[in-house]
């Protein structure tokens, strides 16, 4: 009898999207990524590690909020198969923005997927920007699943994904 093998998952998460999806809901933010990860990886899937994505307050500039940050960078690099990924955050008329996390993402998820060290896709992000990169899963012929609260979710990533998570507060039991 041939055993068969439980998918590899991966999850990606645009951490800035999940984040102000939260405060939106007031539910914590102190979410442990692994725990959610295996969450929407179970039953009968193998979660290899989960990617998070944001973008980083400059020292000099931001000495209070990067110290606050220093302290959330921490706490992910801390977790078990959790990898965060960082890029600068840019000052425009008055405002932080992100620039470049949407691209690293979206070049990590198609890169891997064309390398095979996944089976499914779990994007945890209801970014429009990012449906052409669902879409390069799914030609790369792996799956590609989409979380998302129903406010930060663009028509676009739900008709790119092959399924879709709505996330809520229910669903976010457990993953603390």
């Amino acid at each position: 009898m041939s055993m068969v093998m439980p998918e590899r998952a991966m999850v990606f998460i645009d951490a800035m999207n999940f984040y102000e999806s939260l405060g939106a809901l007031k539910l914590n933010p102190n979410v442990d990524y692994y725990k959610f990860g295996l969450k929407l990886a179970e039953p009968h899937r193998r979660l290899i590690r989960c990617h998070v994505y944001t973008g980083a307050y400059d020292q000099s500039r931001e000495p209070v909020k990067y110290t606050a940050q220093v302290r959330y960078f921490n706490r992910v690099q801390a977790m078990s198969f959790v990898m965060l990924k960082t890029r600068p955050l840019v000052f425009r008329a008055g405002t932080y923005i992100q620039k470049g996390v949407d691209t690293l993402l979206a070049t990590d998820m198609v890169s891997m997927a064309f390398l095979g060290h996944y089976d499914i896709a779990f994007l945890v992000s209801g970014d429009g920007d990012l449906a052409p990169a669902v879409e390069a899963v799914k030609a790369a012929g792996k799956q590609a699943v989409v979380a998302a609260f129903p406010r930060s979710r663009s028509a676009a990533i739900g008709q790119a994904a092959d399924k879709e998570v709505i996330l809520n507060q229910t669903y976010m039991n457990g993953c603390y």
